[in-house]
């Protein structure tokens, strides 16, 4: 097996800010067409704007900025660097069921005045799809991070339980209607409503259910990025060894 090629720290530093600015691009040019998508609709169908979509699409970005921040410091050269780091997790976690929670807006699909049920059909989609790259993005880079720090087991073991944390805190903002925030300020009735799924879990199987379909079809998902990204590092190997070999 060929070794891998080391690149200078500089040059390695250089892609990897060129690769997210390209990721960060990407994902801004996605929101431009979801807004464009809304502004459509009330401009020239003269239907509602659905503002609500724009405000889940802007709690979908939290865990995607968060994420960024945090992989970033972790290349900073102070040991203190963790403690903004750890800070940044915990609210990249609390807020990471909103980026995917787009999927579920897909219930409020139906004929209404004005538009017309394909035109909601694509934007519905546009602004799930957005979403969940949103959030598949920043696992990503936080696995990346605990790989580093943790080793691969600890990764996937990470990615594991944040898939299934995550498929519970969708069931609790779509049906349960509580909020990422509701920790801060309703954390005893949440606690309380927690508490009584541990109890008695029987009598929630549908929650148990509806968690466990989310985490197989977002972790399927997020296996199937994975996959482009390894494709991409191949080529990118390739490249490098052709050059270093006319050099």
């Amino acid at each position: 097996m060929n070794a891998r090629i080391k690149l200078p720290s500089s040059l390695a530093n250089y892609q990897s800010f060129r690769r997210q600015i390209a990721v960060l691009a990407s994902l801004g040019l996605a929101t431009a067409l979801c807004l464009g998508l809304l502004a459509l609709r009330a401009w020239h169908f003269g239907a509602s704007a659905r503002t609500w979509l724009v405000w889940n699409l802007f709690l979908a970005w939290l865990p995607a900025l968060g994420a960024f921040a945090a992989y970033n410091l972790n290349h900073w050269p102070t040991r203190f660097r963790w403690l903004p780091i750890i800070g940044l997790s915990l609210l990249w976690l609390l807020f990471l069921p909103n980026a995917p929670y787009l999927i579920t807006d897909i219930v409020h699909l139906k004929q209404s005045y004005g538009a017309p049920l394909w035109y909601d059909l694509i934007t519905l989609v546009a602004f799930a799809w957005t979403g969940s790259f949103l959030g598949l993005v920043s696992l990503f880079l936080m696995q990346m991070l605990v790989r580093r720090t943790m080793g691969n087991t600890a990764s996937w073991l990470f990615v594991l339980a944040v898939l299934t944390l995550n498929g519970f805190g969708i069931y609790f903002g779509r049906f349960l209607r509580w909020n990422s925030w509701d920790v801060f300020f309703h954390p005893t009735s949440l606690f309380y409503e927690l508490l009584e799924g541990l109890r008695n879990p029987f009598a929630y199987l549908h929650t148990i259910a509806f968690a466990g379909l989310f985490t197989l079809l977002f972790g399927a998902v997020y296996l199937m990025l994975l996959s482009f990204t390894q494709l991409h590092q191949e080529q990118e190997w390739d490249r490098l060894k052709s050059v270093r070999s006319i050099n």
